[in-house]
């Protein structure tokens, strides 16, 4: 009995392995490149102006950046988290203070700024660590594309959805 449950978990325990094995993290740049390519989105490597890893991004026509932070200073890796970031250029006057608190109390996981004119800016915050899951880490980029087609509804209520 004792034997049969201890092949039973090692089973389990292999079975498991891949999945385990579908993780991403800030550490390593190519697996969050090759997650969010695989969730369908274009992807464009390069460096930030201080040599820290970014990633360029098309998601479904809004473009944003993956950018990498907590990384080692002088050798610009080992990063620890990233942050989705989104800037827009409203026609007009933009947002007021209150409108950025509410939109950001109607999307949780975003952090609302405003520069000078009212243009918004969208930053969403991820830790990986040594590894977060791929699926997570997808669902997390799907919120965010979410939450900046909400802000480009919002912002330009005319050609949203065309």
């Amino acid at each position: 009995m004792r034997m049969g449950g201890a092949i039973g978990v090692a089973a389990a325990l292999t079975a498991a392995s891949p999945a385990l094995a579908a993780t991403v993290s800030a550490a390593r740049p190519d697996s969050l490149a090759e997650a969010l390519s695989r969730a369908g989105y274009a992807v464009v490597a390069g460096t930030d102006d201080t040599g820290d890893p970014v990633l360029d991004l098309d998601m479904q026509g809004y473009k944003a950046r993956l950018l990498f932070l907590d990384c080692d200073p002088a050798r610009h890796d080992s990063c620890g988290s990233v942050q989705f970031f989104a800037a827009f250029d409203a026609e007009g006057p933009g947002l007021t203070p209150a409108d950025a608190v509410a939109f950001a109390r109607r999307h949780r996981y975003a952090a609302v700024t405003l520069n000078g004119t009212g243009d918004p800016m969208l930053r969403w915050d991820i830790e990986t660590g040594a590894g977060i899951p791929r699926e997570v880490f997808q669902t997390a980029a799907a919120r965010f594309l979410g939450t900046v087609q909400a802000m480009g509804a919002m912002l330009f209520p005319k050609t949203a959805g065309q």
